[in-house]
């Protein structure tokens, strides 16, 4: 595993275990037939944990290939003659955890379905690079049907927009 491995494998982990702390501490866990505001977050937090450890002890038990594997060898993840897929930039992954933090931000002051307007719509067009036309029809599908979920399907009570309240 490289240093960057390490270093995410280790924050995985403390956010795992952070995750876990906080929920049982400071939010009521409950029991299974009667669940509390923490319990599915701990259960989260263990998963990051238990997740966590598994991808290290893969690094472990398991080596990568090595990269100057021949083009036909069933390990390359492209066909015969063609180029494996580039990694994801930094750029991207600044870009998409800016729009998550600014979901974060907008969620209680617009409301649910107004910040998840903009969230998938910026996502589809700043991240993805998706044309304006599809990002928009995913953007209003997907909004509908996760508000269909949340509130009709689970009665979730979500945030509502000022403008409408």
């Amino acid at each position: 595993m490289s240093k960057s491995g390490h270093v995410a494998n280790l924050v995985v982990i403390g956010l795992g275990i952070f995750v876990a702390y906080h929920s049982y501490y400071y939010l009521k866990l409950g029991i299974l037939i009667a669940p509390g505001a923490g319990f599915l977050p701990f259960l989260c937090g263990l998963a990051l944990v238990a997740l966590a450890v598994i991808w290290r002890l893969q690094t472990i038990f398991f080596k990568p290939p090595s990269k100057a594997e021949p083009a036909g060898s069933p390990l390359t993840a492209a066909g015969e003659g063609e180029a494996a897929p580039p990694p994801v930039s930094r750029v991207k992954l600044v870009l998409a955890f800016a729009a998550t933090v600014v979901y974060a931000v907008l969620f209680e002051r617009i409301g649910f379905f107004s910040a998840t307007l903009v969230f998938m719509l910026a996502w589809q067009v700043v991240v993805e690079r998706q044309p304006w036309l599809r990002a928009i029809v995913i953007t209003v599908l997907c909004s509908a049907a996760l508000y269909a979920l949340f509130r009709l399907l689970l009665h979730v009570e979500l945030p509502p927009n000022p403008l409408f309240a």
